[in-house]
């Protein structure tokens, strides 16, 4: 018999986020894994308080160029970007966080093909 919880998480649909975290001087950009989901976290809390801070969770960061891929439930999709486009003071440092691109799959993430820098050459 299947474990209706399990069944029931797995059918929330969710939303990726590809991120960058932009400081206005850029000796201010050193920011670590731990510190860079603080920011994240604060973004949502401030707007949406604890509940929205508890639906969102920084899967991977990049800290050598600020980019971090978000995950969240399909339905604060709207209320997450929200969030981090009205973001703009940390530690008393102008920021501001870039949304690079939303996906329903990590796989799309990986797939940008804005980031080409020119036409596939084929092995053929």
């Amino acid at each position: 018999m299947m474990n209706a919880n399990k069944t029931k998480y797995s059918s929330i649909k969710k939303c990726y986020f590809r991120v960058k975290l932009e400081f206005e001087h850029i000796g201010d950009k050193d920011i670590g894994p731990t510190m860079f989901n603080f920011v994240v976290h604060q973004a949502v809390k401030n707007l949406f308080g604890e509940i929205g801070e508890s639906c969102v969770d920084v899967i991977k960061y990049d800290p050598l160029f600020s980019e971090a891929i978000i995950v969240t439930n399909e339905s604060f999709r709207g209320q997450l970007h929200s969030a981090l486009t009205l973001f703009g003071c940390y530690d008393n440092k102008r920021c501001a966080f870039r949304v690079m691109q939303i996906s329903s799959s990590l796989i799309n993430l990986a797939s940008d093909s804005r980031q080409l820098s020119g036409p596939m050459k084929s092995n053929i």
